[in-house]
C-alpha cells in the first residue's frame, strides 16, 4: 500500500538457498506458521511466540491467574513451568512421576487434587516428557470432574506436518526443540476463543487499534509484554518445520542403534522402547554411582545431561514450600540414576560407535 513504508526489512542474500522460501514470505511467516498449526492440531485458534518459555507464561496470562491460584505440574518439570506460575504469585502444586516413563503419576495427581481441592485450583500442566507422549485419558477425565484446564506441553515432543491429537485446552509446541537450537520459537493452540483472544491481546502489550483510518492511534486496555515471534525467525523455522519429519526420523534411528548396541550392558537400563517415542532425550539409568559414570564419560569426550533435577532438590522451591527430599519417591529414585546420552539428528555412525564403545568401556570397570 505505502510507497514509503515506515520500516523496511533487511534482506539476507544467503537465505536464498533455502528451498521453497523467498523474501516475499518473510513478513507473513508468523501467520503462515499459525495457519499450519491450526491444521496440524485441528484447532481454530493459534498464536506464534518468540520461545517456549514465553509460550508457557503467555498461556497462563490467558487464564488470568491471580495471587494464590494453584497449578498442578510434575516435580521433574523444566524450571520454566513453575517459574512462570510463580511470576503471578500463584502456587505450583507438584506431583510425583511414573518410574519408567517419567510422566505425571495418576495416583499422585489424584492425591494432590484431594489435598488442594478449592476454587483456587485452576489447571494441570502435562509434559510429554522426552518426546514420549503421555496417555491423557485418565487425566482428561480427572480434569473434567474437577473443572480444571489442561495445558499440554509438547516442547519435548517434536511434531511433523502430520496431525497431532491435542486433548488439552491449550497446547504449547516448540518450533526448534532438539532439531536446531540456534533458532527459537513456539506455537500455542487454543480450543476456546475467549482464552485465545486474551492471549493475543497480552502478546502485544495489551494494545488495541482505535482508529480504522490511521494505524498509529492505539489504546492500552491491559498489561502485557512483547511475546511475538519475529518475521525472520519464523521464516527460518517454517523451513525447519518442513524438514521436521525427516530430522525426527534420523534421531529415532540413532535411538534404535543404541537399543541394539547397548543391550544387556552391566549397570545400564535403557528407556522405554516404543514406536511412539521420539527420543528427544535418550535417558538411560545407571544402577549405582551415576555421577562417577558420567565423569568417566566426560573424560572420554562424551557429553551427558540430566533431565531433569526434581524441583524439590532446588534451593528456591525447597525453601519456599518446605519440600523434603523424600516427598516424591519415584522422582528421587529416577534422579539418582538417570542420565541423558547424546541423541540428535546430526550424529554420524562414527559418533554412535564412539558413544556406545565409551559406555561399554566405563561399564566394564564400573563399581
Amino acid at each position: 500500500m505505502y510507497k514509503v513504508p515506515f520500516y523496511k526489512p533487511t534482506y539476507f542474500k544467503n537465505l536464498d538457498n533455502i528451498s521453497g522460501v523467498n523474501h516475499s514470505d518473510i513478513s507473513s511467516a508468523p501467520l503462515n506458521l499459525e495457519e499450519k498449526f491450526k491444521v496440524i492440531t485441528d484447532r481454530e485458534f493459534a498464536l506464534s511466540v518468540n520461545n517456549p518459555s514465553s509460550a508457557i507464561h503467555l498461556a497462563l496470562c490467558a487464564l488470568d491467574l491471580k495471587r494464590g491460584d494453584k497449578i498442578i505440574c510434575p516435580v521433574n518439570s523444566y524450571v520454566d513451568i513453575p517459574e512462570a506460575i510463580r511470576h503471578f504469585d500463584s502456587e505450583p502444586i507438584f506431583t510425583d512421576i511414573e518410574p519408567k516413563s517419567y510422566h505425571m503419576s495418576i495416583d499422585s495427581l489424584k492425591d494432590v487434587i484431594t489435598k488442594n481441592r478449592s476454587k483456587k485450583l485452576k489447571a494441570i500442566i502435562i509434559s510429554h516428557f522426552s518426546g514420549f507422549r503421555e496417555n491423557l485419558v485418565d487425566i482428561v477425565k480427572i480434569a473434567k470432574e474437577n473443572n480444571l484446564v489442561i495445558i499440554e506441553d509438547y516442547t519435548s515432543a517434536s511434531v511433523s506436518e502430520r496431525r497431532v491429537e491435542v486433548q488439552g485446552d491449550i497446547a504449547i509446541f516448540s518450533l526448534n526443540y532438539k532439531l536446531d537450537n540456534t533458532l527459537k520459537g513456539a506455537i500455542i493452540t487454543f480450543n476456546k476463543e475467549d482464552i485465545y483472544s486474551r492471549a493475543k491481546l497480552v502478546r502485544e502489550h495489551g494494545l488495541i487499534d482505535t482508529n480504522k483510518d490511521v494505524s498509529y492511534i492505539y489504546d492500552i486496555v491491559d498489561i502485557g509484554c512483547d511475546y511475538r515471534l519475529d518475521d525472520l525467525s519464523a521464516y527460518l523455522l517454517s523451513w525447519l518445520l518442513e524438514r521436521r519429519e525427516e530430522l525426527v526420523a534420523k534421531r529415532i534411528s540413532v535411538a534404535q542403534e543404541y537399543f541394539i548396541k547397548l543391550k544387556n550392558i552391566d549397570h545400564i537400563s535403557l528407556p522405554i522402547e516404543s514406536k511412539e517415542h521420539q527420543y528427544s532425550y535418550f535417558i538411560v539409568e545407571v544402577s549405582k554411582n551415576r555421577d562417577a559414570f558420567a565423569r568417566e564419560l566426560k573424560e572420554r569426550g562424551v557429553e551427558v545431561g540430566l533431565h531433569y533435577i526434581p524441583l524439590n532438590f532446588t534451593t528456591y522451591y525447597k525453601e519456599k514450600y518446605g519440600l523434603k527430599i523424600f516427598s516424591f519417591p519415584n522422582a528421587l529414585k529416577a534422579y539418582q540414576k538417570v542420565m541423558s546420552i547424546p541423541c540428535n539428528s546430526k550424529m554420524t555412525k562414527e559418533d554412535i560407535k564412539y558413544v556406545t564403545n565409551a559406555i561399554k568401556e566405563v561399564a566394564s570397570k564400573h563399581i
